[in-house]
């Protein structure tokens, strides 16, 4: 931008003579390098290699527990053939390619899947309404009136209910 500044350009058409006729020959004198080994280095795609796969776009998604999947506002919903031990709650790979498809990948596999409809799903039932009551239930007091102070000894209530022999620990 400076340099364009610097040489009056105004117009779309001098941007692009500047571009070709300065800017790039100048980038190219002070960032090319020749390589050290001439040799082309690229090597031709294997077929463990699915360009498809690569240049799509990727997100992560967990499965719900009825084998569906929330993507870009749809439900999808995995095929019955294809669902797998361990796939309610994991995490599956959803790539939309470039032709406008999503495909769904958990571990090494595809799965097929079919957008859900409107209508597909049940509709969950209403709330009811429960009616208040006016009336508060009463607080139980079941502590009230317990106090250890004015208790007997435990020795005391042992001998008594189970009439086994206690010890004499306070010597009496």
């Amino acid at each position: 931008m400076k340099g364009m500044r610097k040489a009056g350009v105004r117009t779309l058409r001098e941007a692009n003579r500047y571009l070709e006729q300065e800017y790039l020959p100048l980038w190219n004198s002070r960032f090319t390098v020749e390589p050290a080994n001439p040799t082309d280095a690229h090597r031709p795609l294997g077929r463990e290699h699915d360009l498809a796969a690569i240049l799509s776009h990727v997100e992560s998604r967990v499965v719900a527990n009825d084998y569906t999947l929330r993507y870009h506002k749809k439900i999808y919903q995995i095929v019955r053939a294809d669902i797998r031990p361990g796939l309610r709650g994991a995490t599956v790979r959803v790539e939309a390619r470039e032709d406008h498809r999503v495909w769904v990948r958990f571990r090494d596999r595809y799965l097929r899947v079919e957008v859900c409809g409107p209508g597909t799903r049940p509709e969950p039932a209403p709330l009811q309404k429960i009616p208040r009551t006016s009336v508060r239930p009463q607080p139980q007091r079941w502590m009230e009136g317990f106090s250890l102070k004015n208790s007997p000894p435990l020795w005391k209530v042992l001998k008594q209910e189970s009439r086994v022999e206690v010890p004499n620990v306070e010597g009496r």
